[in-house]
């Protein structure tokens, strides 16, 4: 009986084994790691974070990172991204160069990759220098022999908190992949056990018993509170678990609860998700992102207020002429009302990475593509016949791709190759109004980190590209011509601002802009005293009243532009 059946145990044994080690298989190690600090900040400043290998002779600024702070009253998370080096031995963390700071509450920096995580509180795992004191629980930064340059530095080993967060890790949970291993080599064990036994079909019983087994896999999983490291990287809140009442209601919400947090759920999906993108490069997201080439990924979004993404790139939302006359008509006329207030003002948009890369567009969105005209070919033209041109740096942009890659491959953005490109453009473009000359590139010091998400790799569901892209990070060489940023108080409360004593005039420039403004903040900051930058569009007049302007400023990415034209509610609608 024994050896009867040694055949299908070993059968089982095997396909266990096997399950086993291809689960508990290792990807690619991180190549970078984030350093967060949880603290509050009430005034605007700058973090700096350097980090020091074997061999350096000390810390220098090639190998730091700078993250922008604005200041609020409530605890916040900095992040620095770091790359994952081994031979890193010291971090310093400079907590900014704002004179004026309000005392500082840092309550811990954390290590991190997805897969692990280490906490160090900073009074105890970090030195502080002269130009800091604490005292209950807070920091103070002070001037000492007018000299201002707070930081602390590491006193505790890094070497093994580093080699652990460089650690590949298995594809799968460890008691996941057992149970998955087990799961398959019973079922084995019974069909070859059927098969032995010469039955000529498994029975009913069989399949019954396999379909509990598979059902019950991820309760038992959740019971053990295993799978679950996996975070979900939805844009949503998931279902919390209702309170039990006797309504209507409370089956509808158990589901929903149950649905989003079933176990094994952030892992099937994770996986499922980088096995279709990994294998076939195929979106599991297709409606909101796909796989261009050269391994970039473009936003697809069609269901926006503004007809999205989609209507722009696809050339669906085109204007009629009755639509550019209005949209031209709005602006002149604000132009010549700040004019008589004595403020200049200027308008245009930054283009679509679709717009910038069309050559790498998959097929399945170039032939949404409709003509050859765009709304911003629409504008542009009515806008110069008219006498008052839009802003448009596409031209310059698409001749700058030839030497550097100007947006994110993971993300919606332009890296600050583009926004730096786009920035000299602007100045060159808006040069009879505002007058001003673009930084030359080098005055700045470029560096690059590799990074592996973005905005897109959230969108579909996972935690990073099996491939890496660069991200450039752009510092001013001379310290004496940067500026600062201020405490967003009083009307400030929700804008950006900065001061420049260093730019040589006391103009105040207003910014309207959104999330691609972003990224030339600390290229327009240069050029003014004071620039208050307003995450909104189109133009506020309760902020260019409280403002007081000399520039006034507007410029949004290209699929907005509908907001400038005011066709939001009639985009798709009409042919030009």
């Amino acid at each position: 009986m024994v050896k009867k059946y040694s055949f299908t145990v070993l059968v089982a044994l095997s396909i266990f084994v096997a399950t086993r080690l291809i689960m508990g298989m290792t990807g690619e190690g991180p190549s970078e790691m984030t350093l967060s600090l949880t603290a509050t900040v009430l005034q605007n400043d700058k973090f700096q974070v350097f980090y020091l290998s074997e061999g350096d002779s000390g810390f220098n600024e090639k190998h730091s990172i700078i993250s922008e702070v604005n200041g609020s009253d409530k605890p916040q998370v900095i992040d620095f991204v770091l790359p994952l080096d081994t031979t890193i031995s010291k971090l310093r963390i400079d907590i900014g160069n704002n004179r004026g700071q309000s005392p500082l509450h840092i309550q811990e920096a954390r290590l991190k990759t997805p897969d692990h995580s280490f906490s160090y509180p900073i009074s105890e795992s970090f030195l502080k220098n002269v130009h800091i004191s604490e005292k209950d629980g807070k920091f103070f930064t002070k001037i000492v022999s007018n000299s201002y340059d707070p930081f602390f530095i590491s006193n505790f080993n890094l070497t093994p908190t580093i080699k652990k967060l460089a650690e590949a890790q298995p594809l799968v949970d460890k008691t996941v992949a057992i149970i998955f291993a087990l799961v398959f080599a019973v079922a084995a064990f019974i069909s070859n056990y059927l098969k032995v036994s010469r039955s000529k079909s498994p029975s009913p019983s069989f399949y019954i018993a396999t379909f509990i087994v598979i059902i019950a896999t991820p309760p038992i999983v959740q019971l053990l509170g295993a799978g679950q490291k996996a975070e979900s990287k939805e844009k949503r809140e998931l279902s919390p678990m209702p309170e039990w009442t006797f309504n209507q209601s409370f089956p509808k919400e158990y589901e929903a609860y149950y649905n989003d947090n079933f176990g094994l759920r952030p892992t099937i999906i994770n996986w499922a998700s980088k096995l279709k993108i990994g294998v076939f490069r195929d979106s599991p997201q297709p409606e909101l992102v796909q796989f261009g080439k050269q391994g970039f990924l473009f936003f697809n979004e069609h269901n926006a207020i503004d007809g999205g993404i989609y209507s722009s790139y696809s050339h669906t939302n085109l204007a009629s002429l009755k639509q550019l006359e209005n949209g031209f008509s709005k602006q002149f006329k604000l132009k010549q009302q700040l004019a008589a207030r004595g403020m200049d003002y200027v308008v245009g948009f930054w283009p679509n990475k679709h717009t910038i890369y069309n050559e790498l567009l998959p097929f399945t969105m170039k032939v949404q593509i409709q003509g050859e005209t765009s709304l911003a070919d629409q504008a542009v033209e009515y806008f110069d016949e008219k006498g008052m041109s839009l802003f448009d740096v596409r031209k310059h942009l698409l001749k700058e791709k030839q030497e550097d890659q100007l947006y994110f491959k993971f993300d919606s953005h332009w890296n600050l190759n583009g926004a730096y490109g786009a920035y000299r453009a602007f100045c060159e473009q808006t040069y009879d109004e505002l007058g001003l000359s673009p930084f030359p590139k080098e005055a700045f010091e470029v560096s690059y980190i590799k990074i592996r998400e973005g905005d897109l790799t959230n969108l579909l569901g996972i935690d990073g590209m099996d491939y890496y892209d660069e991200k450039p990070n752009y510092r001013l060489k001379d310290g004496n011509k940067a500026y600062r940023f201020v405490a967003p108080t009083g009307i400030y409360q929700n804008a950006t601002v900065t001061l420049n004593e260093n730019c040589g005039n006391d103009k105040t420039a207003l910014v309207f802009r959104d999330s691609y403004g972003a990224a030339l903040i600390q290229f327009l900051s240069l050029h003014y005293s004071k620039v208050v930058y307003v995450g909104k569009s189109p133009v506020d007049m309760y902020w260019v009243d409280q403002v007081d302007p000399d520039v006034v400023i507007l410029g949004v990415v290209e699929r907005r532009l509908p907001y400038i034209l005011d066709t939001v509610n009639e985009v798709g609608k009409h042919a030009p």
